[in-house]
């Protein structure tokens, strides 16, 4: 894929899963909120208008240095750096910290096999569900941030399993494409087909909505995610990696 189409992508993953807060330092998008979400959480130096690549490094520091955060930068890992982002920032003592790949969908989308509720907007069974099942505290308190700045009207899907809030997932509707988030299924319900359910349920709204191009984000070492999006038709356009300054 070439970095047009790329950049392209990147930008409807911005508007998608939005950040809390948006500077630019020479081009560059740096994006921050509670510091837990690594995509809200970096830089995205996705395009370069400065002069000198090590002093554009250091504002981008100081800028999250000064909201007492660490820095991290999201690099695209195409093969292509002219910049030598890699190379500089692992002088500096950044690490990798996630490998994500980005999937495309072109294709047919199949009939939920679940009964899926869909809101266009975020519900408190929604906000419910992944404060449950979010890492920690900070972590679920940052995701719903995201998700309350979601482009509104959106697909949120939720499946009940006699009563109880047993999976869900976001379909974001973001410019000329929608994106796939927040997909969530409670411990006691996995491999149910659950999952594959909803992603069915909110990818079928955007459908109806006039979206065509369809993106979702997932980190590499996520086998059963991988799994059910391939198989349900998306295939990997590029990856990233988030790498992080080490104290």
């Amino acid at each position: 894929m070439d970095l047009t189409a790329i950049h392209h992508i990147e930008q409807a993953t911005a508007r998608g899963w939005p950040a809390a807060r948006e500077d630019q330092i020479d081009g560059w998008l740096v994006f921050s909120g509670l510091g837990f979400v690594g995509r809200t959480n970096s830089c995205w130096p996705l395009t370069y208008q400065g002069k000198d690549v090590e002093g554009s490094i250091e504002a981008v520091e100081a800028c999250y240095h000064a909201m007492g955060l660490v820095p991290q930068f999201k690099l695209v890992t195409d093969g292509t750096d002219p910049l030598d982002l890699y190379d500089r920032l692992a002088r500096r003592g950044y690490r990798a910290v996630s490998d994500v790949a980005v999937m495309l969908f072109d294709g047919q989308i199949a009939a939920p096999d679940h009964p899926v509720e869909i809101s266009p907007q975020v519900t408190d069974d929604f906000i419910q569900i992944v404060e449950e099942t979010s890492h920690s505290g900070g972590d679920g308190q940052e995701r719903i941030d995201i998700l309350r700045r979601v482009p509104n009207p959106s697909a949120f899907g939720i499946i009940r399993q006699n009563g109880v809030l047993a999976a869900a997932g976001l379909c974001t509707f973001a410019g000329d494409s929608a994106g796939i988030a927040a997909m969530r299924t409670q411990a006691h319900y996995r491999n149910q087909g659950l999952a594959r359910s909803v992603l069915r349920a909110i990818m079928g709204q955007a459908y109806e909505a006039g979206y065509r191009q369809f993106w979702l984000q997932v980190e590499t070492n996520n086998a059963a995610a991988l799994h059910l999006y391939e198989t349900e038709g998306f295939a990997t356009a590029y990856s990233y990696q988030t790498v992080r300054l080490e104290a």
